[in-house]
C-alpha cells in the first residue's frame, strides 16, 4: 500500500479541515495516510500522530516572543515527528502549515532533503515564500531577501534584528536541496510566490482551496431563528471569525452593527466571539462562542442573508467557501486574497476598513430567496468541491518525478 503523511500545525480550523479532508480522500483510494499535527486532540495511533506537547508549545511561544522567530524552537518535537515518519517509511508528504509554535523548520527541512522526500506544499498562507512572516502585509522586502524587516517589533528587534533575513536564507538553502517539491495555492498566492527568490526555478500550481460541500449545504434555519430570538422578517447579517484576531477585522463588523443599531430590519450574528467583555456590543448583535461541529456551524452559515468576512489578511478563507456552499452571498474587503474568492454574482467587495461602504451595502440587503441560495450553492459546487481538490493534489503528487 502507498504511504503518505499530511503535516499541519493543528487538527482544527481551516487548515485542520484541509488536512483531515485530504487524509480521508487518500484513504479512500488505498493510500495509508497519517495525519501529523502539533496542537489539538492528544492522539497517537495508525491514523493520527500528535508530535508536540502543550508544554513544548508554550516554550516555543516564549522563544518566539523573545527572538521573533516563528519556527526556531521545538527541536525535540520535530525529531519526534521525524522518527515517526522514518518508522513508517513515509517520504510522500503533504505540508499544509508549519508555523504555530510546534516545529523547527531547519531540522525538518534538513531531514526532508536527506531522505529525498516527495512534497506537495499547500500554501494556505504566504509563509512558504517569505522569510519569517505568514503574510506579506503589503511588504515587498521578500523580493530582496527580507532585509530589512519592518515587521519585527519589541524586544525581538533588539535581540535578533536579522531574524527575517536569517529565516529567508535558511529556507533558500533548504529549498535548493529539494528536487521533488511542488508549491500549490490559490491564484493570489501563486502570483506573489513567483516573485520570491525562494521559489525561483521551483514548480508551482494554482489550486483553489476547498470544503466539504456535503456537510456545508443549505439548511432549514427556522428552529435556529427561534432559538436566537430572531424575528421572521429580520435580515440576518452573519460573520464567523474570532474576535480576538485583529487581522480578521471583526471590529469593523461590530462598528457596522453599532451604526445600524436603530434599524430594526437587521440583526448581526457573529460566531467566534472569544472576548470576555460584551458590554460594548450593540443590542442588535448576537455573539456566539466557537463552534467546532461543522454541521452545527452550517446552520449559522445558512442563517445569513449576507455573510460578512472583514478580513485584512487571508488567502482563501474556508469560512467564505462554507458560506457560499450553504447558499449565502458574501461581503468582503477588496484586499489580500479576498477578491479571488468569487465573482460579483455571489460577492460584493468594498474598500478595506471602509465602514461607510459596508453600511451602504448592508442597508440595501434583503432576505435571500431560493434564487440567491441556488446561485451561491452552484458556485461553490463548481469551484470548491473538496473531492475534486483532493484529486488534484494526489495527481500532482503522482506527477513528481
Amino acid at each position: 500500500m502507498n504511504k503518505a503523511a499530511i503535516i499541519n500545525t493543528c487538527d482544527w480550523g481551516s487548515t485542520g479541515k484541509i488536512a483531515k479532508g485530504l487524509q480521508g480522500y487518500l484513504k479512500s483510494i488505498g493510500v495509508d495516510a497519517l495525519f501529523c499535527y502539533g496542537r489539538g486532540e492528544k492522539r497517537h495511533d495508525e491514523e493520527r500522530f500528535r508530535f508536540c506537547s502543550s508544554l513544548e508549545v508554550c516554550s516555543h511561544g516564549l522563544h518566539t516572543k523573545l527572538t521573533g522567530r516563528l519556527n526556531g524552537s521545538s527541536v525535540l518535537a520535530t525529531k519526534r515527528l521525524i522518527r515517526e515518519l522514518r518508522r513508517k517509511g513515509i517520504n510522500n508528504l503533504y505540508i499544509v502549515n508549519l508555523h504555530g509554535y510546534v516545529l523547527n523548520e531547519r531540522v525538518l527541512w534538513r531531514y526532508l532533503a536527506k531522505c529525498d522526500a516527495h512534497i506537495v506544499y499547500i500554501m494556505a498562507d504566504e509563509s512558504a515564500f517569505l522569510g519569517n512572516c505568514t503574510y506579506r502585509n503589503q511588504c515587498d522586502n521578500y523580493r530582496e531577501g527580507c532585509s530589512p524587516c519592518m515587521n519585527t517589533t519589541g524586544i525581538a528587534r533588539l535581540l535578533c534584528p536579522n531574524v527575517s533575513q536569517d529565516a529567508f536564507l535558511m529556507k533558500k538553502k533548504a529549498y535548493e536541496q529539494l528536487s521533488h517539491i511542488v508549491f500549490v495555492g490559490p491564484e493570489f498566492v501563486i502570483q506573489s510566490a513567483k516573485t520570491s527568490p525562494l521559489l525561483n526555478g521551483k514548480r508551482t500550481e494554482i489550486v483553489d482551496e476547498a470544503i466539504d460541500v456535503v456537510v456545508n449545504t443549505p439548511r432549514d434555519v427556522s428552529s435556529l431563528r427561534a432559538e436566537l430570538g430572531i424575528k421572521d422578517d429580520q435580515v440576518v447579517i452573519g460573520c464567523v471569525a474570532p474576535a480576538s484576531y485583529p487581522r480578521k477585522g471583526v471590529r469593523y463588523f461590530i462598528e457596522v452593527a453599532k451604526r445600524m443599531e436603530e434599524d430594526d430590519r437587521f440583526i448581526f450574528v457573529q460566531v467566534g466571539y472569544d472576548l470576555n467583555d460584551k458590554s460594548d456590543l450593540p443590542r442588535n448583535y448576537i455573539p456566539i462562542g466557537f463552534i467546532n461541529d461543522q454541521k452545527r456551524l452550517s446552520y449559522f452559515y445558512s442563517l445569513s442573508d449576507l455573510f460578512v468576512f472583514p478580513s485584512l489578511q487571508d488567502t482563501m478563507p474556508n469560512a467564505c467557501l462554507d458560506a457560499l456552499a450553504c447558499g449565502s452571498p458574501l461581503l468582503c474587503f477588496n484586499i489580500s486574497g479576498m477578491p479571488y474568492i468569487a465573482d460579483e454574482s455571489v460577492m460584493t467587495l468594498v474598500e478595506a476598513r471602509n465602514v461607510d461602504q459596508m453600511v451602504e451595502v448592508i442597508s440595501s440587503t434583503k432576505k435571500k430567496g431560493e434564487s440567491v441560495i441556488k446561485t451561491c450553492r452552484e458556485y461553490a459546487l463548481n469551484r470548491y468541491d473538496n473531492r475534486k481538490y483532493c484529486e488534484r493534489l494526489a495527481s500532482i503528487m503522482n506527477s513528481i518525478e
